[in-house]
């Protein structure tokens, strides 16, 4: 389409000819025809020299031929010169059909409250008032509307080759998660869209347009993938139309830089020997309390108890870290959080710098039944990674861990075997005996089968944590100080204001979670090693 011949000039003529004709179809006739004259003047390689003037010069002629014609109908059509002179062709039909071809995929990418009025004004060639009818809403808004979709598809059509670089290179975006956001992973992990989206949408508001510009991909694909994200809170909406990612989103390289940072300060400063000198110090208090197992060998119960002082020690650090934004910040209560962290196709990740990390994987998982005989417990899965048995899972296979070892038809069997190694078992239980035999929940001695994982009540590891949090407090506040402001430095700048409090409540709490860094030192040092990872209960525990 030729760059003077646009939707701006196509409704001014239009509006030209309905002005000085009332009849309608008469009026679109006559638009038609001044078209069509510029367009074959265009075409021909006619030099004009001040279009525009040239352009309603012409239209007035038409216009006056028009009159001539009208005021002598018998006149012969050649004498008439001017609007059947020629058999009329649509306009579109002297535009290029590659021209034609952009003009379709502009109108596809808009916005879904305009599309749909295009449509019915130009093709379905429906009144204002009968459009206005139809979607019940105001004549003022089918006219504001027609005119912004007009702005819009000039500039769809202007722009259509500026096509942003995810259309052909997405970014690599990876996520974690914390809390119940079950629905909201599942989204996420449903479609490769998802993802850019949420990097798109990371530092401005972006409409549909926006999106699919970014992308290169017509806005109607997008319009019901963005109202689930918004559905799931993984986008917010502040003003209609536009959409902003519902967390911190982070370059990979910053966020790496910023964990490498508070790793090495984690170890350079001594605090996994530190945190572990405690702990050891703690063997009488511990093994002291009232709980099945405390007789096992220590280096045994440090599994959990590394995964109990990671955890305070994170709690009590991020709660110092807090204090010096008392009263200017709260915390947002979601029902889950969410960082994602990208590398762009034009930048570089230097993955060198985990080689530098002193850390291991790692995740505590919980698993809660309701029994008949001991009520309301949980099993309590404080180490789930390598070498344990959860790794090269197919992804339909993701939860065959350790975690998945108990659950609530077998977990009875357990509590009963700690209380009575010498139970005689019925032909049921016997298989499910067989079963914690293979995987090193259970261990035979002769008659007995004895329960190889530490059974807690509530109350009594409540007890063992306050002991434990009261020797990790003073360590985690010094840690504490060292690297919020460091943090803060390395990662504040990619934070939206608006996203202020989600960073310091949750994405700051992750960098005071050491427990990765405190297994990486004891590994070989102060815990108990398993022979076959494959079958042992090293880091589990029952709570009733």
């Amino acid at each position: 389409m030729n760059e003077y011949i646009n939707g701006e000039l196509i409704e001014n003529t239009y509006l030209f000819c309905v002005r000085r004709i009332s009849d309608s179809e008469a009026a679109k006739d006559l638009a038609q025809d001044i078209l069509y004259e510029a367009v074959r003047a265009l075409a021909s390689g006619r030099e004009i020299t001040a279009f525009y003037s040239w352009y309603w010069k012409t239209a007035r002629n038409k216009y006056a031929d028009y009159i001539r014609h009208k005021r002598s109908p018998d006149m012969p059509i050649e004498a008439a010169g001017g609007i059947a002179a020629d058999v009329p062709q649509p306009v579109e039909k002297l535009i290029a059909e590659e021209d034609i071809s952009a003009l379709n995929y502009s109108l596809s990418r808009l916005a879904s409250s305009y599309r749909e009025i295009m449509i019915r004004f130009y093709l379905r060639e429906q009144s204002v008032n009968g459009i206005a009818d139809d979607l019940k809403i105001p004549v003022g808004t089918v006219k504001r509307r027609l005119f912004d979709a007009r702005k819009q598809l000039k500039e769809r059509f202007d722009n259509m080759n500026n096509i942003g670089k995810s259309a052909y290179a997405p970014a690599q975006a990876d996520w974690f998660w914390g809390g119940s956001a079950m629905q909201a992973s599942c989204l996420m992990d449903s479609s490769k869209i998802i993802p850019q989206i949420m990097v798109i949408c990371r530092s401005e508001q972006k409409s549909v347009n926006d999106i699919a510009d970014e992308m290169g991909i017509a806005p109607v694909y997008l319009e019901e993938i963005l109202e689930k994200m918004t559905e799931e809170k993984l986008l917010i909406s502040p003003a209609k139309g536009k959409y902003l990612s519902n967390c911190c989103v982070f370059p990979r390289q910053g966020y790496t830089e910023a964990k490498l940072y508070a790793n090495k300060a984690f170890h350079e400063n001594g605090f996994p020997e530190k945190i572990s000198q405690k702990l050891l110090a703690l063997k009488d208090k511990i093994t002291s309390l009232d709980f099945y197992g405390n007789n096992f060998e220590y280096g045994y119960l440090m599994w959990l108890l590394y995964s109990a002082a990671g955890d305070v020690f994170g709690t009590l650090g991020r709660e110092r870290y807090l204090e010096k934004y008392k009263g200017k910040y709260a915390d947002d209560g979601r029902e889950y959080q969410l960082t994602v962290f990208y590398i762009l196709p034009d930048e570089n990740f230097d993955g060198s710098f985990f080689n530098e990390m002193k850390d291991t994987r790692w995740s505590c998982l919980f698993q809660n039944f309701d029994t008949a005989d001991y009520g309301h417990v949980s099993f309590v899965n404080g180490f789930e990674a390598p070498p344990f048995p959860n790794d090269g899972r197919r992804p339909e296979d993701w939860r065959i861990g350790r975690d998945r070892w108990v659950d609530g038809n077998n977990v009875s069997l357990l509590f009963d075997l700690a209380k009575d190694p010498a139970k005689k078992l019925t032909e049921y239980e016997e298989e499910k005996a067989a079963y914690f035999l293979k995987n090193g929940l259970l261990k035979k001695e002769g008659e007995r089968l004895t329960v190889q994982l530490p059974i807690f009540t509530h109350a009594v590891r409540e007890e063992m944590f306050s002991i434990i949090r009261e020797e990790m407090r003073g360590l985690a506040c010094e840690y504490a100080d060292i690297i919020g402001e460091g943090v803060e430095k390395r990662l504040m700048p990619y934070v939206r204001k608006d996203m202020t409090s989600n960073f310091l409540y949750w994405d700051m709490r992750m960098f005071f979670q050491v427990t990765g860094g405190l297994f990486w030192h004891g590994w070989d040092k102060y815990l108990a090693l398993p022979e076959d990872y494959s079958r042992s209960a090293a880091g589990l525990e029952l709570v009733k």
